[in-house]
């Protein structure tokens, strides 16, 4: 038999949440475990290690979910996103940052950084993919892309907490 060992640090929520996820469905924990339920072998029941660590990889503060419900950009937040995301992207956020009311016309972003609309849209797909990291990161942080595409105005929007949280890092 496989023996597999697997640290999952965090609080209690997020190491079940985060076990449920990798199995697939729901998990025991070993302390205080119970045996293994009919037609499921010893083998199957997860053994769960909390480690109680401040902090992540980098050595960044690791949030809670209940912190993390209706987070806003900050600048903690923002250079763990923008260390995922294209230099295209970047430039992009950066030119909408510097626009009035973080707001810039498509036709003009694109003018502005020599690309297609293709070009333009894949480079900022760059954004679910560094969210998408943030989250396992700093504990399911729930925020908002930074950059939206407005269609009624055919403009890229920039979150003002975004905008405000680049201005306090000075990269705007």
């Amino acid at each position: 038999m496989a023996n597999v060992t697997i640290t999952i640090e965090g609080d209690v929520e997020e190491v079940v949440a985060t076990l449920r996820g990798m199995a697939g469905r729901a998990v025991v924990p070993a302390a205080g475990a119970s045996p293994p339920a009919a037609g499921e072998t010893a083998g199957e029941a997860a053994a769960v290690t909390i480690m109680s660590e401040a902090g992540t990889e980098e050595g960044e503060p690791t949030e809670t979910v209940a912190e993390a419900s209706g987070a806003a950009w900050n600048a903690s937040y923002v250079t763990t996103f923008w260390r995922n995301l294209s230099d295209t992207a970047r430039q992009a956020m950066l030119r909408v940052s510097r626009s009035p009311n973080h707001t810039q016309k498509r036709a003009q972003l694109m003018h502005t950084l020599r690309l297609t609309q293709r070009e333009l849209s894949g480079s900022l797909s760059s954004q679910g993919h560094s969210l998408n990291r943030l989250k396992r990161r700093r504990g399911n942080v729930d925020l908002p892309r930074p950059l939206i595409y407005d269609r009624t105005e055919d403009a890229y929007v920039l979150d003002s907490n975004f905008a405000n949280a680049l201005r306090e890092l000075g990269m705007n």
